[in-house]
């Protein structure tokens, strides 16, 4: 296909010519003919031998496996997001295999699944609290760690985990699916194509109204400040993984207001940052709020909106980036299962054959920041 001819379809993969071709062929849609004109005057967006990012978004197939497929447990086989979303992903791909999996009550619990010969790591998909206990069980037991996000409660929690993981030779890698989907590929290409000029602000919000407790029922641990509850450790990172790639992280003015339950977890955080090059950003996570994801970047040539970005599905995504005189590019995607994605991911870098992109260094940036908004906001009561 050439693109000067032929702009209407491409392959995200030939827009975001660093991701290599494990990414696949998800083509993007141009619905303007002020982006396809855009899209002639950057040949660099089209190349393979394009310059990569300064922060590379991870992509991952299932090319090539290296030996028999990686047997992965799991850790929390009664919870929603085991059977609802990772148990479904691992049988998706050709390069994992499920192995045993244990719950709190049941025929098999949690040291029988470390203790499995045939089990090579494991996926953690219990209450945040939990993750330091079972990170460092599963790394004495010489296990693959695939840990739900927030990986940890606090910056020591996680320090402590990938420390024992180091000492014990196992990948310890936070399940954070998002940036696996093709539509998070392709808004990082375009965030880092400069087509939207000087990026001047960033919004995010990911708030839904969370289910209070029915009466004689087992309480969610989201609402548990012992166990990591609250809206901003738990939805936090998908809000702040695209702040700190804009801002980074690094003297970043920070203030905050947060609207407490009775238990203590965060109903709502609202944060203000701005980091020293002016550029601001503003982020709203709750538990009380009506559902709404949304992510906008303002900037100089064009503000871009898209709605649902951070839980992508297979159904496709649509964004779109408005200009200054008004006219609308816009932009679809088709779906993935991110999770499979990111399964695929973890297998090979367990097997060596691609390192895991979101490193220790990113995670303790997001929680550190996590933490950061928390005091902001205390100091304002």
């Amino acid at each position: 296909m050439n693109p000067d001819t032929e702009p209407s379809t491409w392959c995200c993969r030939r827009l975001h010519g660093w991701a290599g071709p494990s990414i696949g062929h998800w083509p993007i849609i141009f619905c303007s003919a002020k982006r396809s004109r855009f899209l002639r005057k950057n040949p660099a967006m089209l190349s393979p031998s394009s310059k990569p990012p300064t922060h590379p978004v991870p992509t991952a197939a299932w090319s090539s496996p290296v030996g028999e497929p990686l047997t992965i447990g799991i850790l929390g086989a009664n919870s929603w997001i085991a059977n609802a979303a990772v148990i479904p992903a691992i049988n998706e791909c050709p390069n994992a295999t499920l192995g045993a999996s244990g719950a709190r009550s049941g025929p098999i619990g949690y040291p029988d699944v470390l203790s499995d010969p045939d089990v090579d790591a494991v996926y953690i998909a219990l209450a945040n609290g939990e993750h330091l206990e079972w990170v460092e069980r599963a790394a004495e037991a010489g296990k693959h760690v695939l840990c739900e996000k927030p990986l940890a409660i606090s910056s020591g929690d996680a320090r402590r985990m990938f420390a024992a993981c180091d000492a014990a030779g196992v990948l310890l890698a936070e399940a954070y699916m998002t940036p696996f989907h093709p539509l998070s590929i392709a808004l990082a290409a375009v965030i880092d194509s400069g087509d939207l000029g000087e990026i001047r602000h960033v919004a995010s919000q990911f708030t839904f109204p969370l289910a209070l407790p029915e009466a004689g029922t087992e309480i969610n641990y989201r609402w548990l400040t012992e166990q990591g509850g609250g809206a901003l450790l738990d939805v936090g990172i998908y809000c702040l993984d695209p702040v700190q790639r804009i801002l980074g992280s690094d003297e970043l003015r920070i203030e905050a207001q947060v609207v407490s339950a009775e238990t203590g977890i965060d109903l709502t955080t609202s944060a203000w940052l701005r980091n020293s090059s002016g550029i601001t950003a503003s982020v709203l996570t709750s538990f009380e709020l009506p559902e709404n994801q949304a992510l906008q970047i303002d900037g100089t040539a064009g503000s871009l909106r898209v709605d649902r970005p951070f839980t992508p599905g297979t159904d496709g995504s649509i964004f779109g980036i408005t200009r200054p005189d008004g006219s609308r590019d816009e932009y679809r995607i088709e779906g993935a299962n991110c999770y499979a994605l990111m399964i695929g991911a973890f297998v090979e870098s367990v097997r060596g054959s691609k390192p895991w992109t979101r490193s220790s260094d990113d995670v303790l940036s997001t929680i550190g920041l996590c933490e950061s908004i928390a005091d902001a906001g205390r100091e304002t009561k």
